[in-house]
């Protein structure tokens, strides 16, 4: 439509493309654009005047490059010819040229040619500096340049600091732009710079696509356009003429046919060029397959199994259905040598000893290769095997072995914490029978070193097998198999009890054959020869060792129940630990009595003289072997733990234990009997006291021995000792050991002392009295005395005297020895007198007055001696002696009495003296 002048005003009509960052070359179609580049005056994309650049072709196209053009705006036109055009399209602009590898939707001509043509600047630079193009570090210039062209030339021969040249040196870049910033600054810079180039990667073409849809739907027009032109052309050309299109067919044709003739061998080169290539190409691509089978055995020998099976996974995952002939090949030969490798694997999973960290990656690697069966339960069966067979072997070693003989320097070790633990009795004065330390020898009995062993070996294995099943049942040991855990077969842990039991009651039955055989009695013959016969082996006794075999045990047992055993598959050991607990106490009770026996040898008839009277050193012998026992049997007898078994609840051990206590008890009764009546040699060559002899010694040297009623005398010291004193304590410690019914253990232990007690006085009474009334009778009658014909008595006769001095002489031992028996002994002495006189004197048929006189002043005198100890038996027979006696009639008589006593009293005043202290 023509303005008011008659002029028709420029139209634009059509852009390509429509949008596009500064710098973009825009083609504009439309009406009247000028008749030529001169009639040109003004060109506006988005009030952006790009005249500088525009190139005029026809009235109806003008080529131009857009400049800072920002959002949507309309492209002007303005001629001399037609004036202010006006425009039916828009032009976007873009704030940001596209980089060299990002992905647009307009075309980008190359930078150079446009930098130059506007001549901003004048040298090259990177387009990035091209409009408000944000830095690819993301940071502002800080400083201006400071070096010239010419410098960074000689710098950098052929480079430059563009970017999107081929000839793009990074150096130069940040010297031109970056010369002043920090290193922290570069660095940042870096990672956006990774972190914009990660974005990039991460927008595919289909967002890309989405994006741009109206570009790509404008290409398509301009595509069918193009094709609707050269259709409309073939068809109104002339029939005689070809068409444009069908020209333009046969020229291509024709340089095909030509190319080919020339190039022919060229071709065939480059197609034997390629297929090798390719044939390269597919080696190099799968090269990670063709290598596998050399890779994984290198891998198995270096012992870098996780690489064979990821490699494996990773091979199966890809390869495992190929149909490609070669690959086919290749990946039979993998799976022949995984085969193999699962085969090496399980063996070495059989292979015992192991640790359970071991076991389990193998069991991991043969679950992740897919190892037909049940890895971890077919290696915790071979352990259970394994286990037992250890326990076998140990045994037939120590039956084939005999006696032990180990060196000090081999078993140093061994030899301190034996001796530690081992409590030895300070009484005995050495270690056990069983242990000789001498000569830098040092030997255990065969079936303490049988124990240790078996246990020692039970600690290092039993629990890495009992672990390795609960972690099994558990779920602990989860193998991701193809994204799936291990599968596990639940129905089988009563079988894995019942493994946990086997093991445990065979050990239980190889220590029972060992120690406890008689246990193992009901058992057929060929059980019992398959636990072993120990008793045709050795003969060892290993009972000072029991209390420690009895710890170990305990300790074993401890250890099991932190590993969550099964409370049933302890039964047989909480039962061997009960059993044998009985029988050390038993055997260590059986011992301190044979101990208690042997002390005989071991009386040196030193006395040891305190407020009671003097004892020998053995009654505290006896009381430090029974202590002793008790202290060893502390530990045994009592529980351990809440919920162990107490061995008294049970009525046969309960009357077991008290029968062992007072046959404990008792033993050294049999001990001072045989002292007091057969000697320390066990014969009766001991010589008797002289009766006579009243300055004889009751003290002993290592030279000299007591006589036979100075050892009677020192065995009942010694027995009043132990059952006025002893055995109280002990009674005492029996309860504080929990030993039960210890008040019965005491009365019957008193009983027999007391009987003891009896039977030694009545012997020593027996010795010294007999001789005594032997002698009176014979006195009496010296000089064939006549009672009823005798002269007028001067004085006491020697007979009674003597009987007193012998008295005196009974009175001394018992007092240097045991004075708390003066009493009992001098009241049996002077009853016996009393008695005898009695029946002397009723034995005189007739008196005279002289022989009156003489018998009542010979009674009175020995009754005077003897006063301190009458009793109503010894008066009531003097009483019977004096009554046969007539009576003094004459007044001078009963005054002559009296005057003949008091000499007597006179001069026996020093010899009575000694029982002046017993009144």
């Amino acid at each position: 439509m023509a303005n008011k002048k008659g002029k028709v005003p420029p139209k634009v009509t059509g852009l390509s493309p429509n949008q596009g960052p500064p710098g973009t070359k825009v083609t504009i179609r439309g009406e009247n654009l000028g008749n030529s580049s001169k009639d040109l005056v003004g060109l506006y994309i988005c009030n952006a005047n790009v005249l500088l650049s525009a190139e005029w072709h026809s009235p109806s196209k003008i080529v131009c490059r857009t400049t800072n053009c920002k959002g949507n705006g309309d492209v002007i036109v303005a001629t001399k010819s037609g004036g202010v055009g006006t425009s039916t399209v828009k032009f976007r602009g873009l704030n940001i040229i596209p980089g060299p590898l990002q992905e647009v939707a307009i075309w980008v001509d190359e930078p150079m040619q446009f930098e130059k043509r506007i001549g901003t600047v004048n040298r090259p630079s990177s387009p990035l500096h091209v409009g408000n193009r944000d830095d690819p570090l993301g940071l502002s210039v800080e400083s201006p340049l400071q070096f010239t062209d010419e410098e960074l030339q000689k710098m950098f021969p052929g480079g430059s600091g563009n970017f999107a040249l081929k000839t793009f040196e990074p150096v130069w870049f940040l010297i031109e732009n970056h010369n002043a910033t920090s290193f922290d600054d570069l660095k940042a810079g870096l990672v956006h710079l990774r972190k914009q180039s990660a974005n990039q990667k991460t927008e595919g073409p289909q967002s890309f696509i989405k994006t741009n849809l109206g570009t790509f739907m404008n290409c398509q027009d301009i595509l069918t356009t193009i094709h609707s032109s050269l259709m409309e052309d073939e068809v109104t050309e002339d029939p005689d003429t070809k068409a444009p299109a069908a020209l333009l067919e046969s020229l291509l044709v024709e340089c095909d046919e030509s190319a080919q003739k020339i190039f022919r061998k060229i071709l065939r080169n480059k197609a034997l060029a390629d297929s090798t290539r390719n044939a390269l190409n597919v080696l190099n691509r799968f090269k990670f397959l063709f290598h596998l089978p050399i890779n994984i055995e290198r891998n198995i020998q270096s012992g870098e199994y996780e690489v064979v099976i990821n490699d494996y996974a990773k091979a199966k995952s890809l390869f495992a259905t190929t149909t490609v002939t070669v690959f086919k090949q290749i990946y039979e030969e993998v799976e022949n040598k995984i085969v193999q490798f699962r085969e090496q694997l399980r063996k070495r999973l059989m292979e015992l000893p192991s640790t359970m960290d071991e076991q389990k990656k193998l069991i991991k690697h043969l679950v992740e290769l897919e190892a037909p069966g049940d890895p971890a339960w077919d290696c915790i069966s071979n352990q259970q095997i394994w286990l037992m067979s250890l326990l076998h072997t140990c045994k037939d070693n120590h039956l084939q072995m005999g006696e032990c003989s180990i060196t000090a320097e081999q078993t140093n070790t061994q030899m301190i914490r034996i001796v530690n633990d081992s409590r030895q009795r300070p009484g005995a004065g050495s270690t056990p029978a069983e242990c000789d330390v001498s000569d830098g020898k040092f030997s255990l009995p065969r079936k303490v070193l049988f124990l240790e062993e078996l246990l020692e070996i039970l600690q290092e294995t039993f629990p890495d097998f009992c672990k390795l099943g609960q972690a099994y049942f558990n779920g602990n040991i989860i193998i991701e198999t193809s994204g799936k855990p291990m599968k596990i077969d639940t129905d089988k842990a009563p079988v894995f009890k019942k493994m946990v039991s086997e093991i445990l009651k065979l050990l239980s039955n190889l220590v029972r054959a060992a120690f406890l055989p008689e246990s193992l009695s009901k058992l057929p013959k060929h059980e019992q020869d398959k636990y072993g016969m120990w008793n045709e082996v050795t003969h060892e006794s290993a009972s000072a060792w029991l209390p420690q075999c009895v710890r170990k045990l305990r300790s074993i047992v401890t250890t099991l129940s932190s590993l969550d055993v099964p409370s049933a598959a302890l039964e047989n050991l909480n039962d061997l630990i009960t059993d044998l607990r009985v029988h050390c106490m038993v055997k260590l009770f059986e011992e301190a009595a044979d101990e208690v026996h042997a002390l005989s040898s071991r009386e040196t008839w030193q006395l040891q003289v305190d407020d009671s009277g003097g004892i020998t050193s053995l009654p505290l012998l006896f009381e430090s072997v029974i202590m002793e026992t008790l202290q060893h049997l502390h530990e045994v007898v009592n529980c351990a733990w809440k919920g162990e078994t107490d061995i008294f609840m049970d009525y046969d051990v309960q009357q077991k234990a008290v029968a062992l206590c007072v046959q404990s008890l008792n033993a050294f009764s049999t001990t001072l009997d045989k002292l007091a009546f057969e000697g320390d040699n066990g014969d009766d060559s001991r010589v008797k006291s002289d009766s006579n002899n009243y300055s004889q010694s009751v003290f002993f040297t290592e030279d000299t021995q007591p006589s036979v009623e100075q050892c009677l005398v020192i065995m009942l010291s010694n027995c009043s000792y132990v059952s006025q004193n002893i055995i109280h304590q002990l009674k005492e410690q029996f309860d504080k050991h929990g030993y039960p019914k210890s008040q019965e253990v005491e009365n019957n232990a008193l009983e027999s002392y007391a009987e003891l007690d009896e039977k030694i006085f009545e012997a020593y009474c027996e010795q010294k009295i007999e001789p005594l009334i032997g002698a009176l009778e014979q006195g009496m009658y010296a000089g064939n005395m006549d009672w009823n014909d005798c002269p007028r008595p001067t004085g006491v006769r020697n007979y009674v005297k003597e009987a007193v001095m012998k008295s005196i002489a009974i009175h001394a031992e018992i007092h240097a020895i045991a004075p708390a028996f003066l009493m009992r002994v001098m009241t049996e002495v002077f009853t016996a007198l009393a008695e005898e006189l009695s029946r002397l004197m009723s034995c005189i048929p007739k008196f005279s007055q002289n022989g009156a006189l003489q018998a009542r002043l010979e009674l009175s005198a020995l009754h005077n001696s003897l006063s301190p100890y009458r009793n109503a038996a010894t008066s009531g027979s003097f009483t019977e002696a004096i009554s046969v006696i007539p009576d003094l009639r004459n007044e001078k008589d009963k005054i002559y009495l009296s005057e003949l006593l008091n000499r007597y009293k006179s001069e026996m005043q020093f010899q009575m003296m000694c029982f002046t202290d017993d009144s």
